[in-house]
């Protein structure tokens, strides 16, 4: 194989990480593609049933969450980490940005501004309604940046907000892993989830379905679920493999349209779980080396990262960077923010085989509730991860300030793993290096 590494960015229109899905009335697909693991790529597709692309957004986006396409033929989408709000015309013309609010600041009229926009729909009078996640709420807008209505009591990190047709408003408070349904004087008047992670783990999209039941995306469970008002699940999708799934609707034909986000599609299912329809065009435009590569750091790329390595920053929110201890010859990373930053590597495995990652590290004012860490985290042969992110094999934990540890892990390449992601890992402010990483079976 090559050694030259490639981003989704240079090949239009290849599906990397979807979002958001919406069939429309002429029976082709809207998908928002946040992008690939470098946080390029983003763009959103219409795409028809048989995989043709025929329309195509992708000014300016950054890691966009949703698309939306409107009665007027617009399109509403949240990019989100641009912190901005757009509504683009077919010809593309950007007929709306929330930066243009607060004369040219973005603000909102409560002085805010948005944070981390992951989902909007237009409502029938023209405002819009929004989940903020950064900003812990949901709010509804006009189209001049005035906020009309917020709900913010007890939530974190809302996704999918929607307005239901009885007036009350259904959002995924998916940090607290439940799903409730607000009148618009905010009181609950519905709820599912009691906060556990068996019930519901990080539900990401609810949707109230015309027979009243409401059908919710379970995400970190791998699951879609369909659950009637006092609570009973009388219909569930759920797959073997880490998915991620994102988005669910129920169409009019009773099949159910998903984004499986970790294996880089969209997938139509029957009432029976049988896969319909399918859009996925992915290839993993990342070099898979058959040794680790560059592990002493002794090269560095024109950009100045690591030679075989990738600044993941797809969960960074805009921020992070790869920084160098020259005295040290060592290679680390810098974060100033909330979310996920990793410097990866991915390296050919065999199933089945022992591996073992050694290395040191070294950090420096890492927030006390954050951490960083080396991590191996396995990959299938669509190059989907094949446990959460979160729970791939992990060194010791440092947080604080520490001088140069000795860490090593061991890990068997599960059965149907292909490749592995060596990853330096960190989930919060601070700096952590490393050196002298080696992988071995």
């Amino acid at each position: 194989m090559g050694t030259e590494q490639y981003s989704a960015a240079q090949i239009e229109g290849m599906l990397e990480f979807p979002c958001d899905v919406q069939r429309l009335p002429n029976g082709n697909t809207l998908i928002t593609d946040a992008g690939d693991e470098t946080r390029m790529g983003s763009e959103i597709l219409e795409v028809t049933p048989t995989g043709q692309i025929v329309w195509r957004y992708a000014e300016g986006l950054s890691f966009a969450h949703s698309a939306k396409r409107l009665s007027s033929g617009n399109t509403l989408i949240t990019d989100t980490t641009n912190n901005r709000l757009l509504e683009v015309a077919p010809d593309k013309r950007v007929v709306l940005n929330s930066d243009h609010w607060g004369e040219g600041t973005g603000t909102l009229s409560d002085g805010s501004h948005l944070h981390y926009p992951n989902d909007a729909h237009e409502l029938a009078d023209g405002n819009f309604i929004i989940s903020d996640r950064n900003n812990n709420r949901c709010i509804i807008v006009d189209r001049r940046g005035t906020v009309l209505w917020e709900y913010s009591a007890g939530i974190a990190h809302p996704h999918n907000t929607d307005m239901q047709a009885n007036g009350n408003v259904l959002i995924c408070d998916s940090d607290h892993n439940r799903i409730i349904e607000v009148t618009l004087s905010k009181d609950i008047v519905w709820c599912y989830g009691d906060g556990s992670r068996e019930m519901l783990n990080n539900p990401r999209d609810a949707d109230r379905l015309p027979n009243g039941n409401v059908l919710i995306c379970d995400s970190n469970n791998h699951r879609i679920l369909e659950v009637t008002h006092d609570g009973k699940i009388v219909w569930a999708f759920s797959v073997d493999y880490w998915a991620s799934f994102y988005k669910a609707d129920k169409l009019p034909n009773g099949n159910v349209l998903i984004s499986d986000q970790n294996h880089h599609r969209a997938i139509e299912v029957d009432i029976y779980g049988n896969i319909v329809w399918m859009f996925r065009n992915r290839r993993h435009m990342r070099t898979v080396f058959p040794r680790l590569k560059n592990g002493f750091f002794k090269a560095r790329d024109r950009d100045g990262i690591s030679t075989g390595w990738l600044l993941d920053n797809r969960f960074a929110e805009g921020g992070g960077e790869v920084i160098w201890d020259e005295h040290m010859a060592c290679c680390g990373l810098a974060y100033d923010r909330p979310g996920a930053l990793m410097l990866v590597q991915y390296v050919a495995v065999q199933a089945g085989k022992s591996y073992y990652l050694g290395g040191k590290i070294r950090a420096e004012g890492i927030h006390p509730e954050a951490f960083a860490c080396l991590q191996l985290c396995f990959l299938d042969s669509y190059g989907g991860f094949i446990t959460n992110l979160t729970e791939g094999p992990m060194g010791q934990l440092v947080t604080g300030t520490t001088d140069w540890l000795e860490d090593r892990l061991e890990a068997v390449a599960p059965a149907n793993a292909q490749s592995v992601a060596v990853r330096l890992f960190m989930n919060g402010p601070g700096k952590v290096w490393i050196r002298d990483v080696m992988l071995f079976s």
